[in-house]
């Protein structure tokens, strides 16, 4: 097996390290350093293996078959192309697909990730002489074209699952809303919360304050050079600034000792107390996010969402021509 993979401008080497420099000055690091490297790939599937609804619940893999199945129907040709943005490791990707085989409907597949590892065992789950394999950051907004080199006039099916509780609505909506044409149709995950009171946000951290997450978390900031009596790490719920019904959850490496960071050809003191943000992970109340889809011009077609309103699964279409769907499926 040959798998022939493609890298975005975005993956080139001065692209990576101006971007990581940039974000460790502002004592963030890019939320690319959690998945790329083999060995964070590794310790983010344990993670997903362990907390991962999709893993642990059949309810949820249940809101995924119903969005995958109201998806193909309202595809009116037997013939598509998809473009998964943050594929991962494919696990979504090839349910999905396996249904449309079932159909009798064909795609033409083109998967995306900033992580070569990941993309990879990705393609090794699908046909990879039928697949378009890129490493891409969408954190660098690229266009539909850089993605996707053959559309040839199928109608477009995009996937982004679990991308927007850590790329964050700022940059992932508007991103989405202009790739997006009000003849394509995009299938969202989105990582839910009941309400925004003290019991449901304390509920919520635990998934991201646990023995398998800080070993996830702590390997981005080992690969960078720290040790692990460098730091801490530090779990909290922060809010959204202005928007009411969304929260997030935050990691920070806290140094416990002065010492110098050095990446690439940078040095970046720390001293004793200093923060990083390792790990960001946003949360909606349903009406919040509605609304600020809405705001953007997309419309939800389609609603599934778990019972105790912790995952919602999303057909998505830009405002001026939904697609049809049928609700009673």
């Amino acid at each position: 097996m040959s798998i022939q993979v493609t890298f975005h401008s975005s993956e080139l080497p001065d692209a990576v390290r101006s971007k990581v420099a940039a974000g460790i000055s502002k004592r963030r690091i890019p939320a690319r350093l959690l998945y790329e490297s083999i060995g964070q790939a590794s310790r983010w599937l344990n993670y997903a293996s362990a907390w991962a609804p999709i893993h642990r619940k059949a309810e949820i893999s249940a809101l995924y078959q119903s969005t995958y199945l109201s998806t193909l129907d309202s595809v009116e040709s037997g013939e598509f192309h998809y473009l998964a943005l943050g594929c991962g490791d494919g696990f979504k990707d090839a349910s999905f697909l396996e249904l449309a085989a079932s159909n009798k409907q064909q795609a033409k597949v083109t998967l995306v990730d900033v992580s070569p590892s990941l993309i990879l065992s990705a393609a090794q789950r699908l046909n990879p002489e039928q697949t378009q394999v890129k490493v891409a950051d969408l954190e660098s907004n690229p266009a539909l074209s850089e993605l996707c080199e053959t559309l040839s006039g199928q109608p477009l099916v995009i996937s982004c699952f679990g991308m927007l509780p850590t790329l964050g609505h700022e940059m992932l909506l508007p991103y989405l809303a202009s790739v997006l044409n009000p003849e394509d149709q995009l299938m969202m995950s989105v990582n839910l919360s009941p309400t925004v009171n003290d019991e449901d946000k304390a509920a919520i951290l635990a998934q991201y304050d646990n023995p398998e997450a800080c070993h996830w978390y702590a390997g981005a900031l080992l690969e960078l050079g720290l040790e692990r009596k460098d730091f801490m790490l530090e779990c909290r719920v922060e809010s959204l600034e202005g928007i009411a019904g969304a929260y997030r959850i935050v990691t920070h490496g806290v140094m416990l000792r002065d010492l110098e960071l050095h990446v690439y050809d940078a040095i970046f003191p720390m001293e004793t107390g200093d923060r990083i943000e390792v790990f960001r992970s946003e949360r909606w109340t349903p009406l919040a996010l509605h609304h600020r889809l809405n705001k953007l011009g997309l419309d939800v077609a389609l609603s599934s969402e778990s019972e105790d309103c912790q995952e919602g699964v999303y057909l998505i279409a830009k405002r001026g021509q939904p697609p049809t769907v049928s609700l009673g499926e």
